[in-house]
């Protein structure tokens, strides 16, 4: 079944104003909402909090001219999603996520979803709430928990990365005196490197000092996580490039302050295997997280790594095949702690 919302002319000098009719669409999980832009100025509706940066985890309409309009299936179990317009902020309306279709609702059930609804909506407190948590949860894993049938604790098969910057212990001692610099450069790289992962499918575990823990494979349905191995190496390859530019800024920034004699650069290990995904903690605390030994070997690898390398296990490499140019680089001496087995490792340099 599919649900209409229209965005209507907008009219000056009126008591009320009404920016979607009706504002509150109520919908079945996997039900389509269309909605039709009347209104003589374009508009671009996003699913999130207008007061919040955040991407949005649910839907994107992209521009409507007018006259035009787009229809978008909503897969949710979050009881309501808020909506705005991205060019008038202002411009609000909601999602009720209802639990059944409204004709098999007792009048009851009615009542009890609209002051569940009403109560979503008007709770500010805990909106502000969410907004933080989604900036310590990936919008995926918030989707993930809120469905009550959820698996909390699974075995999978994904793409565990970790990346570092070299000399960054370095840089820190020589802007001791500057820690703004550090905090600032530290903030726009996680800005540049961030964004790259969530387009391919990956997601944070956490950031360590300068260092970030992805994992990718989540999101996508390979059992074997070939999708999810080859999204993490796109992505750290996309990441090594834009930060050489983003690098090139920076040194002349410093350089400014100080003559600076130390380069920097990134560098990335990557693994593939069966890991612990969930939740795991205590009653006091939790934390969403992959746990397991390829998670180990993940940070073998990029702990082998040298500068400016993005180095992969034998295991990345057997689901990758032929789609990337690499070099195959012999342990001849110290080998792999606690993966002594492990004879050889690669070094990607680029696409086929």
């Amino acid at each position: 079944m599919k649900q209409f919302v229209v965005i209507p002319k907008f009219k000056e000098n009126t008591k009320e104003i009404t920016y979607f009719e009706p504002r509150i669409v109520k919908i079945v999980k996997g039900e389509s909402i269309t909605w039709i832009n009347r209104d003589t100025k374009v508009h671009n509706l996003t699913s999130g909090d207008a007061n919040s940066t955040l991407p949005s985890p649910f839907f994107q309409t992209g521009s409507m001219l007018p006259g035009e309009s787009t229809t978008v299936k909503i897969d949710s179990n979050q009881q309501s999603i808020p909506y705005y317009c991205t060019m008038h902020p202002s411009e609000r309306g909601v999602i009720g996520m209802l639990p059944k279709p409204e004709d098999q609702m007792t009048e009851d059930e009615k009542a009890r979803f609209l002051d569940d609804l009403n109560l979503s909506i008007s709770d500010n407190a805990n909106q502000k709430i969410l907004t933080r948590l989604q900036r310590q949860l990936d919008p995926a894993i918030i989707e993930y928990l809120s469905d009550p049938h959820a698996t909390l604790i699974q075995n999978r098969v994904m793409t565990i990365v970790f990346w570092d910057i070299s000399n960054f212990s370095k840089l820190t001692e020589i802007f001791k005196d500057h820690p703004e610099l550090i905090a600032v450069f530290l903030n726009e790289y996680l800005g540049v490197a961030v964004p790259i992962i969530h387009e391919y499918g990956g997601i944070i575990d956490k950031f360590i000092g300068d260092g970030i823990m992805a994992y990718f494979g989540f999101k996508e349905t390979d059992a074997d996580g070939s999708i999810g191995a080859s999204n993490a190496i796109i992505a750290a390859l996309k990441i090594k490039k834009a930060f050489q530019f983003f690098k090139k800024n920076w040194l002349d920034i410093w350089s400014t302050v100080t003559n600076l004699d130390t380069n920097i650069d990134i560098k990335c290990g990557i693994n593939t295997g069966s890991v612990l995904v969930g939740l795991m903690g205590s009653q006091e605390r939790d934390q969403f997280t992959v746990i397991g030994t390829h998670v180990n070997l993940a940070s073998r690898m990029e702990g082998i790594a040298e500068t400016d390398q993005i180095v992969i296990s034998q295991y990345t490499k057997e689901k990758v095949s032929q789609k990337f140019n690499m070099e195959t680089i012999q342990i001849k001496e110290e080998k792999i702690k606690a993966f002594e087995d492990i004879t050889e490792y690669y070094v990607v340099i680029g696409q086929n």
